[in-house]
């Protein structure tokens, strides 16, 4: 009986990956050939599709439907810019899926996340570049030079990309969970991320990466800097594209989770929010005139909290805290 029980239900996400496979395939036929296409629907609706998709009908049976959506695109249509552009898509939007039905934290979520976006983004320029011979990497790098600030050319160009797959992931990730709460699909882990986001402004303050995470930040950005100093140069445009948008996003990511830990802990040592905010303002000033510093001291002054109080773990607690006596009501 239980072996019947699990072909049936086997039988059951198959089918229903097939039946919203064939759905994907009709409406996009329909888009790209009325024009919509190239509008927000490969951006974001496929994308959020596909993560529905994962978490109504498992990992497996979503990159089966993923796979044979593209190919029978790609034969319809006969336009390669299309099926490259919604292989991006499709990626992201399974990446998505799979994050929000693991037990981890939402924080890590957007981490692994924004690092597989880049990464994705990259090696889909490199075949689009070859094969229709369009770069969204060289339209970025042309929109940076419209903003000319003393050089920083190139650190405008790299910020773009770091900024735009974490951008969408942010949005596919939301959108997914607001249209899974819809449709009643969420597990326990995902519902709880949806709650989460439901009570963000609540809950933001409280919200880090896991010890993991934010250290694997601090060890990539450690070894990015030693290499720098090694004057170790990497050739190719797309693996120096890949590590510093990287970096960016790891930067980015140790900043926050610092900056938020100890605005929690100044509140909890003095109870006064003010403090916290006049700390939070001298953090800025000081990332803008001696940045590298800032960062450093940031890094050193959170792996001491985590030591001696283990601060993550108490964030994390509050937050747990929180969606459970929301799930109870």
């Amino acid at each position: 009986m239980i072996y019947g029980g699990s072909v049936l239900n086997t039988t059951k996400k198959l089918t229903e990956a097939a039946l919203l496979s064939s759905l994907f395939i009709v409406v996009t036929i329909i888009a790209v050939s009325t024009g919509f296409g190239y509008a927000i629907y490969l951006d974001f609706i496929v994308p959020v599709f596909f993560c529905i998709i994962c978490l109504k009908c498992d990992l497996k049976y979503t990159i089966l439907s993923g796979i044979t959506s593209l190919l029978i695109i790609s034969l319809v249509l006969g336009n390669l810019g299309t099926a490259i552009w919604a292989s991006q898509s499709v990626l992201l939007g399974i990446m998505c899926g799979y994050l929000i039905n693991k037990p981890t934290m939402v924080m890590d979520d957007l981490v692994y996340g924004s690092v597989f976006g880049v990464i994705v983004m990259v090696f889909i320029d490199i075949y689009a570049s070859t094969l229709i011979g369009y770069s969204f990497m060289k339209e970025f790098q042309g929109y940076s030079k419209w903003i000319y600030f003393n050089g920083y050319t190139n650190f405008i160009y790299y910020l773009m990309i770091a900024l735009f797959p974490f951008g969408m992931v942010f949005c596919i990730y939301l959108l997914s969970l607001i249209l899974g709460n819809k449709l009643h699909i969420l597990d326990s882990n995902s519902l709880k991320k949806f709650l989460i986001f439901k009570n963000f402004r609540s809950l933001n303050q409280f919200l880090c990466c896991s010890k993991k995470a934010f250290y694997i930040c601090v060890s990539y950005l450690a070894i990015f800097e030693v290499l720098k100093l090694w004057n170790v140069k990497v050739d190719s445009v797309y693996l120096k594209t890949i590590f510093i948008s990287i970096t960016y996003i790891s930067v980015y990511f140790i900043i926050r989770d610092s900056c938020m830990s100890l605005q929690n802990f100044i509140i909890a040592k003095f109870r006064k929010l003010l403090y916290a905010r006049i700390l939070f303002l001298i953090i800025i000033l000081l990332l803008f005139f001696i940045f590298d510093v800032t960062v450093i001291s940031l890094i050193i002054i959170n792996a001491f909290l985590n030591k001696k109080i283990d601060i993550r773990l108490s964030q994390s607690n509050i937050v747990n805290k929180q969606i459970n006596l929301l799930i109870e009501k």
